[in-house]
């Protein structure tokens, strides 16, 4: 397999958190990233076999997917039309938000932080969705988990743990998401896998941008893996066709 080798440049920029924007500069090939001739991340554009990801699959890893309100940068500034509508109530002169506008506050008025509305779910071995169906979870998760894997020992610096998410403890799956720019700060270790699956075909290739070094990388739906540290470098998608966008699934392996 041929890879291009990019050393990773920051650019600053004054691109707010939680903002949508379009990143131009797109990966044009297989692609070790380095910082200081050291590899730091991994982009393969056909990775995935076409029956990986089967209907039975997605079925089984987007089931317990539900709307949820407290995801801050990544679901954007505060937008009226992405709130249940009994919270619009808490949209006043008073309302408190953090830096980036994407989180109302806890406040006498409102007990409870929130941000937008974005469907998702969480798989790790403590959550009652994987206890409840671990046999099914894992048999669909243990051959993209294993090809994962095999390639990061590969070419990264990794460490193998005993669990069905390989390297890393934790998977979440959103559903019709189109991420603002934000980085994953909570997560234990730096380095993340991210897959783009669609439900529909015509849904081909979906961009991630990564607006602090100015380059975009093609996730082209059940093929493509991108493995980078997502904890230290903003990450957003360019913008995709709203109807498309229903059917868009992104996987994101990580280390809680």
């Amino acid at each position: 397999m041929c890879y291009e080798f990019r050393e990773i440049e920051f650019f600053e920029n004054s691109i707010n958190s939680g903002q949508y924007i379009d990143v131009s500069n797109p990966i044009k090939q297989n692609t070790i990233f380095t910082k200081g001739h050291i590899p730091m991340g991994l982009y393969i554009k056909d990775f995935f076999e076409d029956d990986i990801f089967n209907e039975e699959v997605i079925k089984i890893l987007t089931k317990d997917i539900k709307t949820h309100n407290g995801r801050g940068d990544i679901s954007g500034v505060i937008d009226k039309d992405k709130l249940y509508p009994s919270y619009h109530k808490y949209l006043n002169e008073n309302t408190k938000y953090n830096k980036s506008y994407t989180r109302i506050q806890k406040s006498e008025n409102c007990k409870y932080a929130f941000s937008n509305n974005m469907k998702y779910t969480v798989i790790n071995k403590n959550k009652k969705y994987y206890i409840k169906n671990k046999t099914s979870i894992d048999k669909a998760l243990y051959p993209l988990v294993n090809k994962i894997n095999r390639i990061r020992r590969q070419y990264l610096d990794t460490r193998t743990e005993d669990n069905i998410f390989g390297s890393f403890n934790e998977l979440i799956i959103n559903k019709g998401v189109r991420s603002a720019v934000h980085k994953d700060s909570n997560n234990k270790s730096c380095m993340s896998a991210l897959v783009s699956l669609s439900l529909d075909s015509k849904l081909s290739v979906s961009h991630l941008g990564l607006p602090d070094l100015n380059i975009s990388i093609p996730m082209i739906s059940n093929k493509s893996l991108l493995l980078f540290d997502l904890k230290t470098y903003r990450h957003c998608n360019n913008e995709i066709d709203p109807e498309k966008l229903k059917e868009r699934i992104s996987l994101v392996f990580y280390d809680k």
